[in-house]
């Protein structure tokens, strides 16, 4: 589906799967997707895609999919210097993703946002944009770095601060070097109830990396299920309520949730809102 209002930079799929940041979390992404039902007959939408590592794959996987891009100046399209080349992918440039994106409602069967969430200002717009943009039955896929994992459990426990793969924002940078840095690490409960305010329901959360050398944390794995079964039993005040802690519950409780290094949620569109 084409944008109602956006320029376009067409980038090559065969140069930039050989710039691949992280790895382990690209393999990750796309192994998810290509567990999604009816792939890659798919159209796609990839959101911040950086230079084009998971869309150039699921376009030659044969997805019909685009990106986007909103700063020509993004990290992560300058700390490498392998320029952007010409032919075959489509980017749409300046979309501003604290703003409504602009593509039609219901235009996509796939929606991904890999590590770009932690640097946004509020991920509240883009959350309600992808619920729109998404068909009925349609699928979200999203990574971003874990801090309810419980190694990061344990350095805010100690510490104060959560364990952020990338350093903490200090006094040495601007107000425009923010973007760069995780400014807003996800709070999962909070995210999870986004998600299905915006027609989205939680599928799968899936393992990018676990460290072995963090495994003994494992040990108290009774003591955490105590402590978040006690902790999200709140007063429920209707049904709605009751059914939104139990999905809590178990979501928070799940493998990929204590260990993984990134949290890699997936998440299928199952109800249209009005409006």
């Amino acid at each position: 589906m084409a944008p109602r209002t956006a320029p376009r930079t067409a980038i090559s799929p065969k140069n930039c799967e050989n710039s691949m940041p992280q790895d382990f979390v690209a393999s990750a992404i796309l192994d998810s997707i290509r567990k999604l039902p009816g792939y890659p007959n798919l159209s796609v939408l990839d959101l911040s895609c950086g230079r084009g590592e998971i869309l150039s794959a699921i376009v030659k996987d044969g997805c019909t999919a685009r990106g986007t891009h909103y700063r020509s100046d993004d990290y992560k399209l300058t700390q490498q210097t392998t320029p952007l080349f010409t032919g075959g992918l489509q980017i749409d440039d300046g979309v501003d993703l604290m703003k409504p994106i602009p593509y039609e409602s219901q235009s996509f069967d796939l929606v991904i946002l890999s590590e770009v969430i932690e640097h946004l200002e509020s991920f509240i717009p883009i959350i309600r944009e992808i619920g729109r943009v998404l068909r009925p039955g349609g699928h979200f896929v999203m990574s971003t770095p874990n801090i309810a994992r419980l190694h990061s459990r344990l350095d805010f426990f100690l510490t104060g601060t959560h364990k952020l793969i990338r350093r903490r924002v200090g006094w040495d940078l601007s107000p425009d070097d923010l973007y760069a840095y995780h400014i807003n690490p996800v709070d999962f409960p909070f995210f999870h109830t986004l998600l299905y305010q915006a027609g989205l329901e939680i599928r799968a959360i899936n393992f990018t990396n676990f460290k072995v050398r963090h495994a003994w944390l494992l040990l108290a794995y009774p003591l955490f299920w105590l402590a978040t079964q006690l902790g999200t039993r709140e007063r429920v005040t209707s049904e709605a309520h009751r059914r939104g802690e139990r999905d809590l519950r178990r979501w928070m409780l799940s493998p990929a949730m204590l260990a993984s290094e990134q949290l890699l949620v997936v998440a299928t569109k199952s109800r249209t809102l009005p409006g």
